[in-house]
């Protein structure tokens, strides 16, 4: 009976911290971001399956700071540890699956905070991933991703020949190939990301193209976690909080002066004129409700000219469900994400992996 009011009535985040924000492993920063948070307008946009997954991850950094994010907080971000046929398919399309392979691996790596049968799953991944990898014209760019970022903080990693191998590190350069494939990045560029995570995505173009102007709108601790990991991985980039701004004129002119910018949903709707070339929403805008899509894709439509985004073919907003709200549906192909008419589609294509998920990109009148 718990389990089920917890679901209809689930605990809400602001609760949570107003209960344990004295902790002395929230440190200054996060503080700033999460109250600020709190007290914007962007608290009202979240889901209630944010509220739930935010809660945990909060209590991991209460306990661990960052040190244990690897293990116990990216694996609801991006790290895969569980994984069936619908999400590998499109891995075996290209390699030869009766050929042997001739590497030096450590395969039979037991990760921390995972069983032997998960680590297992995950280190075969990797090794999938990276023989899709080197058939692709991204494997140059592997050496440019830091080993700090991507393989630090306890994320599960194993070595291949000489690299050392996670799955956000090649799921980034597959994402960075598709991207670029749309619509092709250059120096020149200004870039909104939409729900970076952890900031695997950016790290990884920045790595590539390193004087992109960039911008990551998202919430707390994800802002907090791709603030702190920008800072490591480019200690001479100008990286700014710009969360406190609501103006339109101020907003734009400090995106312009930073390399780095970091903002909060609401503030999308301050920024009216056409300032980025590219929008990006890489697996967050079927974790939305319909409104919070809306939203966004409303406000795209003033600031953006290009957007890329990728999605499950098929999801369920479990997180929406309350008891006068069923939980809702994603189905991109019955029309359950209302694009703009302005928008022109330019590209659909299954990604490698997960093979069940989309990429769409569209060219913005």
């Amino acid at each position: 009976m718990k389990k089920i009011l917890k679901k209809i009535f689930p605990q809400k985040f602001d609760n949570f911290w107003h209960q344990n924000k004295d902790s002395s492993n929230f440190d200054k920063t996060l503080k700033f971001i999460t109250e600020s948070f709190i007290n914007s307008k962007s608290y009202q946009f979240v889901s209630n399956q944010w509220h739930l997954l935010n809660i945990n991850d909060f209590k991991s950094i209460k306990e661990n700071r960052l040190n244990k994010y690897g293990s116990e907080i990216s694996t609801h971000y991006f790290t895969f540890l569980d994984y069936n046929n619908e999400h590998l398919k499109n891995l075996f399309k290209k390699i030869d699956n009766q050929k042997n392979i001739d590497h030096s691996i450590n395969i039979l790596k037991k990760h921390n905070n995972l069983d032997c049968k998960t680590s297992i799953t995950y280190n075969l991944l990797c090794l999938i991933l990276f023989e899709n990898l080197k058939l692709s014209y991204s494997f140059k760019y592997l050496n440019k991703l830091s080993d700090k970022t991507y393989c630090g903080f306890d994320h599960p990693f194993i070595q291949i020949d000489d690299y050392k191998i996670s799955s956000d590190k090649i799921i980034s350069l597959f994402d960075f190939e598709k991207i670029n494939d749309f619509y092709n990045l250059n120096e020149k560029n200004k870039v909104l990301e939409i729900g970076a995570g952890s900031g695997r995505l950016c790290e990884c173009i920045l790595s590539i193209i390193p004087n992109i102007n960039y911008s990551i709108c998202d919430i707390p601790p994800s802002i907090y976690i791709a603030y702190e990991r920008m800072k490591l991985r480019f200690p001479n980039k100008k990286i700014k909080l710009l969360i406190d701004i609501n103006n339109s004129k101020e907003l734009s002119e400090e995106i312009e002066k930073n390399d780095i910018s970091f903002i909060f949903p609401h503030q999308v709707d301050i920024l009216k004129e056409k300032i980025f070339d590219l929008g990006i929403a890489v697996d967050c805008l079927h974790e939305m409700d319909k409104k919070t899509l809306n939203y966004y894709f409303v406000n795209l439509s003033y600031n953006t000219k290009n957007f890329y985004f990728s999605i499950w073919k098929k999801t369920k907003n479990w997180g929406s469900g309350t008891l006068l709200k069923k939980t809702e549906n994603l189905d991109f192909e019955n029309g359950d994400y209302d694009i703009p008419k302005n928008w022109k589609k330019v590209l659909q294509k299954e990604l490698e992996f997960p093979s069940n998920q989309i990429s769409l990109g569209y060219k913005i009148d």
